[in-house]
């Protein structure tokens, strides 16, 4: 997966921009198991889809990032 936060496409997100902000991202992530990409993931999925009125097929794509937390 690209690196959203670094090439800008999250900059205006304080999770990726604020250095305290993605430590703290980080720590919570990886007490609880969840790849910090995973969730750079669904949050750069949903902002592509924000402006549509129906997000058609958003779930599927969902399920299919959260799928790999099970592996």
């Amino acid at each position: 997966m690209e690196n959203y936060g670094d090439d800008g496409y999250l900059a205006d997100l304080p999770l990726w921009s604020d250095d305290n902000a993605r430590a703290l991202l980080e720590e919570v992530c990886t007490r609880h198991g969840v790849p910090v990409d995973v969730l750079t993931e669904l949050v750069v999925t949903q902002r592509e889809r924000q402006h549509q009125e129906r997000a058609h097929g958003i779930n599927k794509r969902f399920e299919e990032i959260l799928g790999r937390l099970q592996k």
